[in-house]
């Protein structure tokens, strides 16, 4: 039987990759997060309200230069992080009820547990998201991917200054350094820089 081949059967255009659509680039974006920027034991994040306050920044390297402006002098001899593409957002969040968020953070941790990569403690108070050893090595050949140095850079500039704020002072500190982009902004509104 032949086949009609013309236009008819054309393909549509090709869509370009967005980050934004794909649960393995939130998953690895996490995962370097916590190998970052967490603390020891673990390492590990105390709390979802800081992981999105850190994922926050991670995603918006704009908001993170002009957070490392505004507290230049914290920085401890630690230069100030510039945007190479400031207008730069892999994948925007809403303002939610503690300032940015994004609905989808459940199903990227559970992601992350069904493969072993991470455990999430609720014994404690903040719980907290820790790296297992699995987890550790995938993080490690992430930040050794060209694709990802722009991720590991972010994170390394907030390692020893963000990093070290618990969620509440980072969520105050959100709120104080934008407040026409997020704390004014209404419920369930996308963040724009």
């Amino acid at each position: 039987m032949r086949h009609n081949i013309g236009a008819s059967a054309v393909p549509p255009p090709h869509r370009p990759w967005d980050p934004d659509d794909s649960p393995d680039f939130h998953a690895s974006r996490l995962l370097l997060l916590v190998a970052e920027c967490g603390s020891a034991p673990g390492p590990h994040i105390a709390g979802r309200t800081k992981l999105a306050k850190l994922d926050f920044f991670l995603r918006y390297p704009a908001f993170l230069e002009r957070a490392h402006t505004e507290l230049a002098e914290t920085l401890s001899g630690q230069a100030a992080f510039r945007a190479s593409m400031p207008e730069e957002v892999e994948a925007p969040m809403i303002r939610y009820r503690f300032g940015p968020w994004d609905p989808r953070y459940r199903q990227f941790l559970a992601f992350l547990m069904a493969r072993g990569l991470i455990t999430i403690t609720t014994s404690h108070r903040p719980e907290r998201v820790r790296l297992t050893s699995g987890g550790k090595r995938a993080a490690a050949a992430l930040a050794d991917m060209d694709e990802f140095q722009p991720i590991v850079t972010r994170c390394r500039a907030m390692r020893d200054n963000l990093a070290q704020w618990s969620g509440t002072d980072l969520k105050n500190l959100v709120y104080q350094l934008f407040p026409e982009e997020v704390a004014d902004l209404a419920y369930n509104q996308e963040i724009r820089p």
